[in-house]
């Protein structure tokens, strides 16, 4: 339908201008002929108006869509994936599992006494885990300004995972293998985390924190990196 309209308003356009070039002026201005076209020519502008309006709609209609769908992706890859792991890696320690959800007291309550022997299938499953949590961190600088779910959502979530002294740890190990921005990124999120309690009673402190790191200096100038693909 915006093909049939694009071409009918571009022949009315193209049939004026052959006329206005080829009929002499002083005879066609008192013509019927004139006024058909004059009336062609609003109509056509007319037309063309419309159909800048519907494609504009249309293509916002369609971002929203897309912002939709990559939303989704997004909560999928980097917060159901991850958590999705802890749960189903067997070999993992429980000691290192738990230690992602300091605010569940029941949970670290389990396993604060415990310390388990490490050993080659939980070293890599473990190593495994601390991967995809830190690419989730890569891919959140990456894809933030097409994501909706929020920073302080976000950031609330890292921050429980950065509170890990075993993700800390494996991340020494690892660094040099994600981007500068990612490295800055992680380091700030410790930072944070150092001021959280272990266990943690109050679930507010994260979103409190969130909303100081979305403040802190640091933060942006890795934003802004980001954004200029400053890797």
């Amino acid at each position: 339908m915006s093909f049939s309209i694009e071409f009918l308003t571009i022949s009315i356009l193209i049939g004026g201008l052959l006329a206005a070039i080829f009929i002499k002026p002083d005879e066609f201005k008192n013509t019927r002929t004139s006024v058909f076209v004059s009336i062609m020519s609003s109509m056509a502008v007319i037309v063309l108006g419309f159909n800048v309006y519907v494609s504009t709609v249309g293509l916002q209609n369609q971002r929203s869509v897309t912002s939709a769908q990559f939303t989704k992706d997004s909560v999928d890859k980097m917060w159901l994936l991850p958590n999705n792991l802890l749960t189903e890696k067997k070999h993992a320690r429980s000691e290192f599992l738990s230690s992602f959800y300091y605010n569940n007291i029941s949970l670290y309550n389990l396993t604060k006494d415990l310390h388990t022997e490490e050993t080659i299938e939980s070293a890599l499953e473990e190593q495994y885990i601390a991967i995809v949590l830190i690419q989730s961190w890569e891919d959140y600088l990456t894809f933030r300004m097409l994501d909706k779910t929020g920073d302080i959502v976000w950031l609330c979530n890292f921050l429980q995972w950065a509170q890990s002294p075993f993700l800390r740890k494996i991340f020494k190990n690892l660094k040099y293998n994600f981007a500068t921005t990612t490295r800055d990124f992680a380091l700030l999120l410790f930072e944070y985390a150092d001021r959280i309690p272990v266990p943690c009673t109050d679930p507010e402190i994260y979103n409190k924190l969130s909303d100081e790191m979305l403040r802190d200096p640091k933060l942006l100038r890795i934003f802004e990196a980001r954004s200029n693909k400053k890797i």
